[in-house]
């Protein structure tokens, strides 16, 4: 694949990112968004796969829309 980031390393930096910009914890983004902290540690890490619907609850607590968590950079 080369220098091209992998998908969930994508997906994982910007819930992170994104996450810290609003001052979550994991478990408090893992509570809401109904799924465990070691989950998210995982997503974020870009080592799990995510479900449409999970990435969906995330980019709403988030409070961004869905493709900017799947775009390589995210705005603020």
């Amino acid at each position: 694949m080369g220098a091209k980031k992998d998908i969930l390393t994508i997906i994982g930096g910007n819930i992170r990112k994104k996450r810290t910009i609003f001052g979550l914890s994991q478990s408090q983004l893992a509570f809401e968004a109904d799924v465990t902290r070691e989950f998210i540690n995982k997503l974020e890490s870009g080592k799990y796969n995510v479900s449409v619907k999970t990435l969906e609850r995330i980019a709403i607590i988030l409070e961004v829309d869905l493709k900017e968590l799947l775009t390589p950079k995210i705005s603020h």
